[in-house]
């Protein structure tokens, strides 16, 4: 298979928060009796024959006892990859561009075919608000894109309240996996398995194999090429890692992105006298959307007429904000959105005709 597919409010202390979830638990099975029709209303007899399952984390193994159907996710895509499965969760965290239902307008379509209407919450920026957390009542908690790498204390302490699923312990070539690199395809894999919807997400990612796969086929001319995710911050250029989401995308449409050394953490900030460490790149993804000036800012960098990229135009600005959003979110809802936009401006780019215009995408037409 191709595919290598801050926010919050102050969170309760670690000990605080254990009596907190204990009481929320304890009124909340108090209330019902014990019992709960909404997490037995939709389980099919054949959904029910894939429980328990035990999974494979990276916090350890955890099982799953019965079909979940009040799950809350924590990150900021996980929600769109249950979308595409057909899960409703009931919580997810806030949108980091402000969306209602916690996500863009690329899942929408998603989400209200899978009946979503999820409330919002703010998860904590470095701890998480179990008490907000247990007040949903989950029977499932999914962090595999968490806001921040969940502890073995704060593990334990959700781990209270239900099962919790964070990323896979190893890839689908059995490699340990890092924080916010797993693959689409793993993570997706992952999540069905924990929701009973396995054959689905085979399906999903058959699908969009099959479209990176035209976009390869189309473009055999882009084999070798190098190109790279950045931006700028507080003064410097930087980079993601080639694991990153976003790389990721860009490797599955056929291009190289390890071509840039250091960049093992989740990204690389680069001074401006170090700048020609991206000298020989076919082409940069430039993340602009979220503050235009940075584009005015890196273009000022004294090295960056120097750049291959700018000798070539290879220079692809990401001007918008909603591709901004579903680029990052790198989900099954938003690779053909951002397939739609990469492709016309990537093909631009690296023509290697510097005359060549690189249109930005922009989402009002």
């Amino acid at each position: 298979m191709f595919m290598d597919i801050k926010r919050g409010i102050p969170a309760v202390t670690m000990a605080a928060a254990a009596a907190l979830v204990l009481s929320a638990c304890a009124s909340d099975s108090e209330a019902n009796d014990g019992t709960d029709s909404t997490a037995t209303a939709g389980a099919t007899t054949e959904a029910a024959a894939g429980f328990p399952v035990t999974l494979d984390t990276a916090m350890g193994e955890v099982t799953i006892d019965e079909e979940p159907q009040r799950v809350v996710t924590l990150g900021s895509h996980e929600h769109e990859y249950l979308y595409s499965l057909g899960v409703a969760p009931v919580a997810v965290p806030v949108s980091w561009q402000g969306y209602d239902n916690g996500t863009g307008p690329w899942a929408d379509e998603a989400r209200i075919a899978a009946g979503a209407e999820p409330e919002l919450f703010e998860p904590g920026t470095t701890t998480y608000d179990a008490e907000a957390i247990a007040a949903f009542s989950p029977d499932l908690i999914v962090a595999t894109y968490p806001n921040h790498e969940m502890t073995p204390e704060e593990y334990e302490l959700l781990s209270g309240i239900a099962p919790v699923v964070t990323r896979p312990a190893t890839d689908s070539d059995g490699n340990e996996t890092v924080e916010w690199g797993v693959t689409l395809a793993d993570e997706l894999t992952l999540l069905a398995q924990a929701t009973g919807t396995t054959d689905k997400a085979e399906e999903i990612i058959a699908d969009l194999d099959a479209q990176f796969a035209e976009v390869r086929d189309a473009h055999p001319e882009w084999e070798g090429l190098t190109s790279q995710v950045g931006g700028y911050y507080e003064g410097q250029a930087f980079v993601y890692a080639a694991s990153d989401t976003r790389n990721q995308f860009l490797a599955n449409v056929g291009l190289d992105v390890a071509s840039i050394e250091g960049t093992e953490s989740a990204w690389m900030q680069i001074s401006a006298e170090q700048l020609d460490v991206l000298g020989e790149l076919d082409s940069i993804v430039w993340q602009v959307a979220t503050d235009p000036t940075t584009q005015q800012s890196l273009e000022a960098l004294p090295l960056f007429d120097s750049l291959n990229t700018t000798t070539v135009g290879g220079n692809v600005w990401l001007t918008d904000s909603i591709l901004e959003g579903a680029f990052f979110a790198n989900s099954p809802s938003s690779i053909e959105f951002a397939l739609d936009a990469f492709v016309p401006m990537l093909e631009s780019a690296l023509d290697g005709d510097p005359a060549t215009e690189v249109v930005p995408f922009s989402s009002e037409g």
